[in-house]
């Protein structure tokens, strides 16, 4: 039993969009015999809707984080940089990749996904994983090299490409072209996906503008194609081919943290923890998620993307309020479609919402005002925050 003169300990692990809007409450003083800290693999918080535009050089990338210790300090919580190992729901505790053990009253996870295949060590040696998304400074800074690098190439081609055909590889591709373009850089880009079609769940009409852009822009696209391995300076393909890589970017479906699954707590068949309604998890109900690490037990089929996450952090607030001052938990139930803003990296959008497709620069400039309504919110929080 708790001690009752001890404050409860809530624990947030990740800095993910819900856990935005959860230090943004708590801020307000209302947990006032509660303890907040929260544990993060990166001092940084890249917001995954402008990275695309950070690498296509139309964002800094102060524009694109926030700085996770002074927010978590302004909100009355506590930071400590660091990675979850492994999670121990009986002992009510994580242990850390040092072997350090924090015990919790209540936690919640908000780590995102990892790209299936991530964790191989040919993938982790030769390719640029961008999960989690604060690893995308790495490729930012692989790109710049390259655009350095036209005089050593004796003006040969930059041969890169994604292993992914989702949301994020497409709008990632597309930003490695467009800003090696800008930088004069010859270059040599593929998109390589093992399913039928890229953009899965997509309309159709959807899927054809966006493969004329990437014809127009002369990127490869390969589907219904296999990675059989992964080299230093080659990608090597199903049947044998292969194709000439100074640089692969690792962007393949979801699956959940290896965490869960050695946790004893209910996880789906990719690995992501199964939550209720409220964001709690079915096994154990001091056990929270949000975001793409969890899938809902009863609507499995919600897509891995930020804007649920976005809209999970109040139902998240108040369900993790309920189990602190007692009562129901609300009940999240995701909204039936959603609008979708793929930045193509040339100063426009492929915008689709009920049937409505468009690429065009206002659909651009729509997304820029959502992204960055969104960041103000949060760094506004701190004064003079960067």
């Amino acid at each position: 039993m708790r001690d009752p003169g001890r404050r409860l300990r809530l624990l947030l692990v990740g800095g993910g969009h819900s856990h935005l809007e959860v230090l943004r409450r708590f801020g307000r003083g209302s947990l006032p015999n509660v303890e907040l800290l929260m544990i993060s693999a990166y001092a940084e918080h890249h917001y995954s809707g402008m990275v695309p535009g950070f690498l296509a050089g139309q964002y800094r990338e102060e524009s694109v984080r926030f700085l996770l210790e002074p927010l978590v300090s302004a909100m009355g919580g506590v930071f400590r940089q660091g990675s979850v190992a492994s999670l121990h729901p009986a002992d009510q505790a994580v242990v850390l990749t040092d072997g350090t053990r924090v015990p919790y009253d209540l936690v919640s996870f908000g780590v995102g996904s990892r790209p299936a295949g991530s964790q191989s060590a040919e993938v982790a040696s030769h390719a640029s994983v961008v999960k989690p998304m604060s690893r995308v400074v790495e490729l930012h800074h692989r790109l710049l090299a390259a655009a350095k690098s036209e005089s050593e190439g004796a003006g040969k081609a930059y041969h890169a490409g994604v292993v992914g055909g989702g949301a994020a590889g497409v709008e990632i591709v597309l930003a490695m072209d467009a800003f090696l373009r800008d930088e004069g850089r010859r270059r040599d880009l593929f998109l390589v996906e093992a399913g039928e079609s890229i953009l899965e769940g997509y309309p159709r009409g959807f899927r054809r503008l966006i493969l004329r852009i990437f014809a127009d822009r002369s990127i490869r696209v390969m589907t219904g194609t296999r990675v059989a391995g992964v080299e230093p300076e080659a990608l090597l393909l199903a049947g044998g081919r292969r194709l000439e890589a100074h640089l692969t970017v690792w962007l393949t479906g979801a699956v959940g943290d290896p965490l869960f699954r050695t946790s004893g707590l209910a996880v789906d068949e990719r690995g992501f923890m199964l939550v209720d309604d409220g964001l709690r998890s079915v096994t154990d109900q001091r056990v929270f998620g949000a975001g793409d690490c969890v899938t809902l037990e009863n609507y499995p089929d919600t897509p891995k993307a930020g804007v649920y996450a976005v809209r999970q952090g109040p139902v998240l607030w108040e369900s993790l309020r309920a189990a602190v001052l007692g009562g129901r938990p609300p009940r999240y139930r995701p909204q039936d479609g959603f609008l979708s803003i793929l930045n193509t990296g040339d100063g426009k959008a492929l915008l689709h919402y009920k049937g409505f497709i468009v690429h065009s620069r206002w659909a651009f400039s729509l997304k820029d005002w959502i992204d960055h309504r969104f960041m103000e919110k949060y760094k506004r929080l701190v004064p003079s925050s960067s």
